[in-house]
């Protein structure tokens, strides 16, 4: 069973001709703290119905209703999550929001490191979601009257970005981002670089799966102490759902 799942994706010259595909991909910490790689396969356009395609295979295969899933804020993906994980907390990458909200900022480094600074403040000096919440409202009031769409963007969907805070917080740093993920990611890419285009699917994913199976597989696990096991065995409990797949039949 997973404590966090992570799913993002990256788009690569799969074949021989023809514009890149999305290749998607999932990974997570079983409630024991391992790292496990679960999937790697062709969206070819990132939909949600690619990724509800890539979740009903995950299920079909066994896996229940992760505690937690992250991802980035793509709508087909957070529709999917919805969907296929009704009871899971669904969490925001908290990296991927910093840099929306840096992207809506003029381009001044002293402005963009007080904003960053602020940010993780409040992330990192919250003990519980609604503590993180108050003071990223606090930041949103503070941009709103100058610069409103990064206000905006911050102030979006801020129970999934603090929802991590509500887990053992001394692993809220490895759960609010897919940063591994992403690591693994531009691994591939740097690859990809030197292959130039692949000759098929089988190929790219294969290739994928091994370099994303590397990274992951040599990052260090959750590590659990004996009270975050006490602790995410009483999340368990006290979510205590059937299979996602008795629902979604």
């Amino acid at each position: 069973r997973l404590l966090a799942l992570f799913l993002d994706a990256i788009y690569l010259p799969v074949r021989p001709e023809g514009p890149r595909e999305g290749v998607l991909v999932a990974w997570g910490f079983t409630t024991d703290g391992e790292r496990i790689l679960l999937d790697v396969c062709l969206g070819a356009r990132e939909r949600t119905e690619d990724w509800l395609d890539l979740g009903q295979g995950l299920i079909a295969r066994g896996l229940r209703s992760p505690l937690l899933v992250v991802s980035d804020g793509a709508p087909g993906l957070i529709r999917a999550i919805t969907e296929l994980w009704p009871d899971a907390d669904r969490g925001r990458c908290a990296v991927h929001r910093l840099r929306n909200i840096l992207a809506k900022l003029p381009k001044r480094p002293a402005l963009h490191a007080r904003i960053r600074a602020a940010y993780w403040a409040a992330l990192d000096g919250a003990a519980s979601p609604a503590e993180a919440e108050r003071g990223l409202r606090v930041l949103v009031g503070e941009l709103s009257s100058d610069f409103p769409s990064a206000a905006a963007c911050l102030a979006d969907d801020l129970p999934a970005l603090t929802v991590h805070l509500a887990y053992p917080l001394r692993l809220k740093k490895r759960l609010r981002s897919t940063n591994l993920l992403e690591r693994s990611l531009e691994e591939v890419r740097r690859r990809t670089k030197v292959i130039g285009r692949f000759p098929g699917e089988t190929s790219c994913l294969t290739m994928a799966w091994a370099v994303m199976d590397l990274v992951i597989a040599g990052s260090r696990g959750l590590g659990l102490t004996l009270p975050d096991r006490h602790a995410i065995a009483g999340l368990v409990a006290a979510r205590s759902v059937p299979q996602t797949e008795e629902r979604i039949a």
